[in-house]
Parts: C-alpha cells; structure tokens; sequence
C-alpha cells in the first residue's frame, strides 16, 4: 500500500513475513521515499511478527508534511490497530486499538482517510459469525488517533459466496471496502453488494458530516455480478468508481467473461456516467484461475486537474504476456485510454 504526502514524501506500508517453526508469523512495516521512490528507507516495524496481521494500509496526511498513518487487522485479537508517524515515517507511535471488535466477529481490512479539518476516518469489514452477516463500519478520531468513535453501521449483506453456474468453483468476491474523501470533506465507502450469480452492483455510501452518519447513493452499473470496486474523487468534487463486472458473460461457453468498467458522478452518486474500460477477460485463464480472479485489489487515483489513473489486472484474450498483464489506463468521463503497464 503506498500514499504520497503533500511534500512528496511517498510512504509504503506492507507484511514482511517470518519463517519460523509452522506457524506463519508477519510483522506489520512501513518505508518511505524522499526521491519519488528511487530508494527507500529501511523498514520500520509498526506491529511486531505475530499469527495474524493482516491487510495494512497507509495513507499520508494531505496538508500536513510529515505525518502519516497505518492501520491495520490483528486477526489473533479480532481487533484493528493505528499508528502513526511525525517525522516522516523514521518513528512510528505504539500501535492503538481502532476497534476491539465483538464476541464471535472480527474485524478486518480497514482503510483510513483524513478529512480537510484533520479528521480521521477509518472504515472497516467485520464478519459477524453468530447472524451470518458480514458488515461495513465507520469511526471517527478527532486527536490524531489517539482515540476514536464508536463504530458506526454503513452496509450489510449475508456472509457466504456464490458459485460459477458452469464449474461450481466459487466466484470472484473479495468484498473489500474502498473509500475516499471529497474535497468538502464528503467520505464516501463502496463495496461489493451481489445477490446471486448473475445479478450484483457495487454499492456506495456517502458521508456529508465527517463519518458521523451514512446514507446510501445510487449504485453505478447494470446490475451483473461485480466485484472488486476502487473509489476516487478528484479536485472538483467529481467521484470515480472502477470495478470487474459479468455482464458480458455467456453461460455454458467455455470462458467466465469478465470486463472492466468506470462510472463518474458530477453529483455526489445521484447519477453515473459509465464507460468501459478493458477487456474481456477470461478470469479462469488468470494467475490466480484456481480462485476465478485476478488479485484483490485494483487502484483508482485522481489526476491533479481533472480525470483519474487506475491500475488493474487482465487475464487472457486481452493480456499477451503471461496469464496475467498489470494494466494502466487514464480515465476521464466518457472515454478511457488503456495502456499495458508490464
């Protein structure tokens, strides 16, 4: 995960696993880079090797130089930890509980924005075992992370998959949240909302109070099957959404067809602009075939002026390469331009 700073100090966050004994141990370490990412700092550790430390993400402070923040899952506890930096990433605070979950839940894959008053604002997966509902959270720290809110409820859906009607194998469904901050401090949440094989959309969900309370906006795209959805807003307060989607799937045919999409809203997700970005592609024939997807996450970023950058993963037809081919493509409402990255 990496994030640049208002001073171009980039920084870097990410697992470095320990291999000793049986049990897979990981600590939790952030680097940075002071010349756009030609060298890097020795890692500092944020959270030490344990059974369980998951997804960390960081994201660099948009107006004040210096300061960055980690969050990250600690599955041994259920729980979702903080730290932050003020020096640049050289030292990093004792980690901090966001959340200690509940009884037969956990918590994971958090994501954190700061908001234009310095606000933070981490929103976070739980799994709830004991109803079977996996649901969305937000809460809010108004002192730098040193505490924070209550976690307040966005989204929920039934936990458990669906499967591709042709080969019984489970269908693409990491059901990652993704979220961004609008230049007026709107918090806007997306994330995977399907209901059956053939029908989904990428639901969203907006925040016009700094994570206080939410409301759900209407959803970009067609209603197929959808998965793994990367949210931006640019300068001027436009939203950007990328996703997969089926709908050009056949049934029966020998490929499980799948493209790539953004929509655009002027309007704070009242309404979408679609366009299509790539493909098809034939997501059994991907790096990852046995799991019938091509990776967990994509990214969306907005440019400085207007449009934004995304990066994905393409499987046969359309990648040459290898089974899979990184892909870059420059998106601004109603036309894209895909470029192979490597």
């Amino acid at each position: 995960w990496v994030s640049a700073g208002v001073d171009g100090t980039v920084y870097f966050s990410g697992l470095a696993p320990h291999f000793q004994g049986t049990t897979p141990l990981s600590a939790v370490v952030a680097s940075r880079s002071r010349d756009g990412g030609r060298t890097w700092r020795v890692p500092a550790t944020l959270s030490p090797p344990a059974e369980g430390n998951e997804t960390p993400a960081i994201t660099a402070s948009p107006r004040r130089p210096g300061r960055a923040y980690a969050v990250w899952a600690e599955f041994a506890t259920a729980a979702i930890k903080f730290s932050r930096t003020r020096d640049r990433g050289a030292t990093w605070s004792p980690p901090v509980v966001v959340d200690p979950s509940i009884p037969d839940a956990i918590d994971l894959v958090p994501r954190l924005v700061v908001l234009p008053n310095g606000t933070l604002v981490t929103v976070f997966a739980r799994a709830e075992f004991a109803i079977g509902v996996g649901k969305i959270y937000a809460t809010r720290s108004l002192d730098q992370g040193r505490s924070w809110t209550a976690p307040v409820e966005l989204l929920a859906a039934p936990i458990g998959g669906f499967v591709d009607p042709d080969t019984g194998e489970e269908l693409p469904q990491p059901q990652f949240e993704n979220v961004a901050v609008a230049p007026d401090g709107s918090v806007y949440v997306t994330v995977e909302a399907n209901s059956s094989a053939s029908s989904g959309a990428i639901a969203v969900a907006r925040s016009r109070d700094g994570g206080v309370s939410w409301t759900r906006v209407t959803s970009p795209g067609i209603g197929a099957y959808a998965f793994e959805p990367a949210i931006a807003v640019d300068s001027h307060g436009t939203v950007g959404i990328i996703w997969y989607d089926l709908r050009n799937d056949r049934p029966g045919d020998a490929a499980l067809t799948g493209d790539v999409w953004f929509a655009s809203s002027q309007d704070r997700g009242s309404s979408w602009q679609e366009t299509h970005v790539a493909g098809p592609t034939d997501l059994r024939t991907g790096a990852l075939a046995r799991q019938n997807h091509v990776g967990e996450y994509q990214g969306l970023a907005a440019i400085r002026h207007r449009g934004f950058a995304a990066i994905f993963t393409l499987a046969a037809p359309f990648a040459t390469d290898g089974p899979t081919d990184i892909f870059f493509a420059n998106l601004r409402p109603g036309r894209c331009r895909p470029h192979r990255a490597c």
